[in-house]
């Protein structure tokens, strides 16, 4: 008699429940966004050199690419400062919602890669 093995969603959602996973794992999530976002907007088209389909240069699509790197980059910066800002601290409300935006847009500002061509 063949055995079915069941998957119970409910002990996924205790390990995940649990304060210090979920820190763990909301932090793990926005530093990966940030790194993405990060090698992304360095160098939007990286991931197409590798493939076996010659991809037409056009400037809108890179100037696509980096916009959307750029929004990951935020992303992640903000994933990270809610993260610290409910789950360390225990801070609340829709205050905290203008400052988080905020600090996520200045920390996008701050994380972005310089051009090579400009001297800092």
């Amino acid at each position: 008699m063949p055995m079915h093995i069941v998957v119970d969603m409910t002990g996924l959602t205790q390990i995940l429940t649990n304060p210090i996973t979920a820190l763990v794992f909301r932090a793990i999530l926005g530093g990966s966004l940030i790194c993405m976002g990060r090698a992304f907007y360095a160098d939007p088209m990286a991931s197409f050199r590798g493939s076996s389909r010659p991809f037409p240069y056009d400037p809108w699509v890179r100037h696509t690419l980096r916009a959307m790197a750029g929004f990951c980059l935020w992303g992640g910066c903000f994933i990270f400062a809610t993260t610290i800002a409910v789950q360390v601290f225990g801070f609340h409300g829709r205050g905290l919602a203008v400052v988080l935006l905020a600090i996520a847009t200045l920390a996008t500002w701050i994380l972005l890669p310089r051009r090579p061509g400009t001297s800092t």
